[in-house]
């Protein structure tokens, strides 16, 4: 099943690294997704330090909660999510799923930009960083494992936690984020 907690606790003066921190604190591994005004924000957490990606490449943007639209902190079991509402306040809300159920949770693996890898500036500590053989798209480090060839992606996991009304209807109750992986390409194509 799934379960929805709200975070009281929030971030004082947008220090939102320091609050980050603060509900990492049990986690093994999870990894970070945050989304800014001036960029996409990877992180990695590996149960004692939370990297992003700018600590590896300053040129992508700092964890600020100055400019912090919202973030996710997730692993396989659940998913921590901040955001600001329409008053420009801080929310919060930890959404957990203990199941595999196909009845109850939808899995969708979502392909991120970013398909080479760029040998000319490899990373280190667990990030990777990948070029998009599209114009305008800069490279990205995410946070994932593994080697990237030339017939694989890097995925992005999504569950679709659903649950079923009085008539028995399905129904998505939210989508969370459980994980990053590098995976085979799909070649197939739906008829």
């Amino acid at each position: 099943m799934y379960k929805f907690e709200d975070i009281n606790e929030l971030p004082q003066s947008n220090n939102v690294h320091v609050w980050l921190l603060s509900q990492l604190k049990d986690k093994g591994e999870a990894t970070l997704l945050a989304f800014a005004d001036d960029g996409v924000i990877w992180g990695s957490w590996d149960g004692k330090t939370l990297v992003t990606a700018h600590e590896i490449d300053s040129s992508h943007p700092e964890l600020r909660g100055k400019t912090l639209q919202q973030a996710y902190l997730f692993d396989a079991k659940d998913e921590v999510r901040l955001f600001q509402d329409e008053l420009n306040q801080w929310k919060a809300v930890k959404i957990s799923s203990d199941t595999n159920d196909p009845e109850r949770v939808i899995v969708e693996k979502q392909i991120l930009w970013g398909d080479k890898p760029d040998v000319k500036q490899p990373t280190q500590t667990g990030f990777l960083r990948v070029l998009a053989e599209r114009k305008g798209i800069q490279s990205q480090v995410i946070p994932v494992k593994g080697t990237l060839g030339d017939k694989a992606n890097i995925h992005l996991e999504v569950h679709h936690l659903v649950d079923y009304n009085k008539d028995g209807e399905a129904y998505i109750v939210t989508s969370r984020l459980a994980g990053l992986s590098i995976d085979e390409r799909n070649l197939e194509v739906a008829k």
